[in-house]
């Protein structure tokens, strides 16, 4: 009898030390969940820039050598039966937590300078980042990531160009750019440094046939463009007729002809930008220098970029709706820009850019009509018209008139600056 009372006693107290404490629900993990030294979960954890750095150039490596080894599942076991809730921990997912880690940081380091008004410290997490890319060791990391941007996770892809782009500008906004110049100097003195490798990179990432995401390339193209920034940078794009057939033809040749039109698109802001010198995000003590870089470029290789590109494939007929409205938008601009006066002059003396011109005038689009009337009326109102542009216009001149006089008159009531300079160029051709 006395046996079985402790016996009795014995599985109670077992069955009362399995059953769960209080505050079992806390340290079990609610919260925190259940941690694995050096597992995935660490990583949201971790502060430390190199240590992410360096992790991500192990897990690239892996991927790179062994391709398969994403296939396999990586689980932890206990007493022999696998765990329900066990986390697959292949190099992909330590790279995308390790990418996604780092770009948190960056950005939250620069929400707190960015609040800090009286107390304002040097951005630790940006300048290491920038050390440890430049160093010996991990120099070639940010080349190596960008060149395998398709094997990377998809999210990985977003986080990658997020860094890239932040390095690159982010002493240009804020008000607490001054404390990030340095770096992005830095960072700048890098992208230089690897120009050549890292251009031909993001350019030919606009080529979505050979890898065929859309993401991919407009991922480059956020970086093509943070590139145009810098008037060091730009310098390096357009600065022969070696490198804008490298870094810039692909653009008006394929790029902005793509079926996406997501990519046509992004192409054509890119193309924008490198025609504008940086357009209106370059900063103002920069803008000049960028201008004078363009013009050099366009008058250099005007035949190329104008004659056998421009306008045959971006304004002819068989070009999208799209890309002529946006190229003639970039031509008119270009145009009537002071430091582009000579190739001003040099187009509008050509007699077939001036038929093409009042071929797009009249087109069924009223966008597109519009925009081919800001480009026709610096024909009609250069002072030394040539013989051949004065010859088609007083040709045309009563039909130039008669249609004039009917474009877009609703658009007079609202638009004072548009009815002046279309009565301009109606009295302009009417005294030829």
């Amino acid at each position: 009898m006395r046996r079985e009372r402790e016996k009795l006693l014995l599985l109670t107290m077992s069955e009362k030390s399995a059953q769960p404490t209080p505050f079992d629900w806390l340290a079990g993990g609610l919260f925190f969940g259940k941690q694995q030294k050096g597992g995935i979960e660490s990583i949201d954890s971790c502060k430390d820039v190199m240590t992410l750095l360096n992790g991500i150039d192990e897990n690239l490596s892996a991927i790179l050598e062994d391709p398969n080894l994403d296939s396999t599942v990586v689980a932890t076991e206990t007493n022999n039966e696998k765990e329900d809730d066990s986390a697959e921990a292949t190099p992909s997912k330590f790279l995308a937590a390790r990418l996604s880690r780092l770009r948190f940081l960056l950005y939250d380091e620069r929400r707190v300078t960015s609040q800090q008004e009286f107390r304002r410290s040097n951005p630790t997490v940006a300048g290491t980042t920038l050390q440890g890319l430049s160093s010996d060791a991990l120099q070639d990391l940010m080349p190596k990531l960008l060149e395998n941007m398709t094997v990377l996770p998809f999210e990985s892809r977003k986080h990658v160009a997020a860094v890239f782009n932040y390095l690159l500008v982010c002493g240009l906004e804020g008000n607490d750019a001054d404390l990030y110049k340095q770096i992005m100097e830095g960072f700048r003195a890098y992208v230089n440094s690897h120009y050549e490798r890292l251009m031909t990179i993001i350019v030919g990432g606009h080529d979505t046939s050979s890898h065929g995401a859309s993401d991919i390339g407009l991922h480059f193209g956020t970086m093509y463009r943070s590139c145009l920034r810098h008037s060091v940078l730009y310098r390096e794009l357009v600065g022969t007729t070696e490198r804008a057939q490298q870094f810039v033809f692909p653009f008006l040749d394929s790029y902005v002809h793509v079926p996406n039109f997501d990519i046509s698109s992004d192409a054509m802001e890119s193309l924008r930008l490198v025609f504008l010198g940086g357009g209106d995000r370059v900063a103002e003590e920069e803008s000049p220098v960028m201008g004078e870089i363009a013009a050099e470029f366009l008058s250099r290789d005007y035949e190329a970029v104008w004659d056998e590109r421009f306008n045959p494939k971006l304004l002819s007929d068989s070009a999208n709706y799209m890309t002529r409205r946006v190229a003639l938008q970039i031509l008119s601009t270009v145009l009537l820009t002071r430091s582009n006066y000579n190739i001003m002059v040099k187009y509008v003396a050509s007699r077939a850019n001036l038929i093409l011109v009042m071929h797009l005038l009249r087109d069924r689009s009223p966008h597109i009509s519009l925009d081919a009337f800001h480009v026709f009326k610096v024909f009609v109102a250069n002072p030394s018209k040539p013989p051949d542009i004065v010859r088609i216009l007083k040709d045309n001149q009563v039909k130039l008139c008669r249609y004039l006089t009917t474009l877009h008159q609703e658009q007079e009531a609202q638009d004072t600056q548009f009815r002046d300079e279309k009565a301009l160029i109606i009295e302009s051709i009417e005294n030829l």
